[in-house]
């Protein structure tokens, strides 16, 4: 969980307005949602073509002027934009008044195993925080309700737990659970009342696996979202078998650029208030309904650090459908891109979420995990310029602190990752014939 400050989100009026707008706009008619995102490109569009030295740039080289833009049919016009050159030319997406947006650096590498530094500001952490809130409220939560936070994380905490007063959220790290403490979290949730959970789903899944197991009946949830990862089948049928509500999964990314949430009913629906998404297939072209594809991002918000024409790495498939939910937002089937195979740890857990120690080195351009054996890991490491000496020792002790000292780490340079499936990337591939159980 993303520390929380109250000046990164304290925007009174903003946040009222984008409730408001948002409450409503999920039942506009797609052409007025169209409406709206045009009026929203629109802007960012001017903003793109005065202050931002790449866009600056490319429309002069492509030939662009603002005129060139009418319509959203327009946004093809500009080139995709991969995140290998996102990092080679990371400073030139810094709009030139881009304090003036009041930016907070965050770090990210996903799914795509390329460590990189985004910034969020004010408009797009309103938009962010507004849009989260709506998905929750799918379900009848409210604002102010207290909230754990669950993922196979490092916790930087003494307790073995976190408690964030000011939003009102519970954090836990999955790695350090198991049957010889639950009665201890299970009473943390009891003493803060908590009535959401969210995080990663093999988090959750593993949490209510422990807590069956203990005969631990009252502490269930009323709302349970997954994020970060892919939710798996096994993984949603045992969360809602024990808590006795639906799963509802969350697509999202740290750029800030595009948002996919799932409703009680379902379905996967595109937030296309906050940003545009484009199904694209391998060759560029869109894809029909029922095409899988890339998806395609491109920020409505996010002035200080803009995104265009965004490539994620991760697909879907398009759908022209509706949902019986009676949400107009788009809809979008089998998200995937985001699913990492575990590691098995030296103590014999099955963990995830180990991008996080590619967060803050420098000089990687991506990364791959390997394991082929219990005690052994593989990591091919693409290096670019700013690569150092001390790279591979910080990365070897990061990973050691979540899979233990008796993992051995091999690194190997490459000039590019050796692993991929029908042109999709994996962060982690496990190639053992022991498997995670389901």
């Amino acid at each position: 969980m993303i520390e929380f400050k109250i000046r990164d989100f304290l925007y009174p009026r903003r946040l009222i307005y984008w409730r408001w707008l948002l409450s409503r706009s999920q039942y506009y008619s797609r052409e007025r949602l169209q409406t709206l995102q045009w009026r929203l490109f629109s802007k960012m569009l001017d903003h793109c073509f005065e202050n931002v030295p790449h866009y600056r740039e490319l429309f002069r080289k492509h030939g662009l002027d603002r005129a060139d833009f009418s319509g959203l049919d327009d946004l093809s016009k500009i080139p995709i934009l991969s995140k290998d050159y996102l990092l080679e030319h990371h400073d030139e997406f810094k709009a030139d008044n881009f304090t003036e947006f009041h930016p907070k650096a965050i770090h990210t590498s996903g799914t795509t195993g390329s460590p990189l530094t985004v910034y969020w500001d004010s408009d797009s952490n309103v938009v962010e925080f507004t849009s989260i809130w709506r998905h929750f409220s799918w379900l009848g939560y409210r604002l102010g309700e207290p909230f754990l936070d669950i993922r196979s994380v490092i916790l930087d905490a003494a307790e073995g737990y976190k408690w964030n007063y000011k939003c009102r959220g519970l954090e836990f790290s999955s790695d350090i659970i198991d049957e010889s403490n639950i009665r201890r979290y299970a009473d943390l949730l009891r003493k803060y009342r908590v009535k959401l959970w969210r995080g990663h789903p093999a988090a959750i899944s593993a949490f209510c696996h422990i807590l069956a197991e203990a005969g631990i009946e009252d502490v269930k949830p009323k709302y349970v979202f997954t994020a970060s990862e892919a939710v798996l089948d096994h993984q949603r049928k045992s969360i809602e078998d024990w808590t006795g509500v639906p799963v509802c999964d969350n697509y999202g990314l740290k750029e800030h650029n595009v948002l996919i949430t799932q409703c009680p009913q379902g379905g996967y629906h595109v937030a296309m208030e906050y940003g545009i998404v484009e199904i694209v297939k391998d060759d560029g072209t869109p894809a029909g309904p029922g095409e899988e594809g890339r998806i395609v991002a491109t920020g409505l918000h996010n002035k200080a650090f803009p995104l265009l024409r965004y490539d994620t790495m991760d697909y879907a498939t398009r759908s022209d459908a509706y949902c019986p939910c009676g949400r107009t937002l788009p809809l979008v089937e089998n998200l995937t891109g985001r699913i990492d195979d575990r590691v098995l740890t030296a103590d014999g857990r099955w963990v995830s979420g180990l991008h996080f120690a590619f967060f803050l080195p420098k000089g990687i351009r991506r990364a791959q995990l390997l394991q082929k054996e219990e005690l052994g890991l593989d990591v091919y490491l693409v290096p670019n310029r700013e690569f150092a000496e001390d790279t591979a020792k910080l990365l070897t002790a990061d990973l050691k602190k979540k899979l233990g000292d008796a993992m051995e780490i091999r690194i190997h340079m490459v000039e590019e990752v050796p692993y991929r499936s029908c042109g999709k990337f994996k962060f982690v591939i496990n190639q053992m014939d022991k498997k995670p159980p389901k």
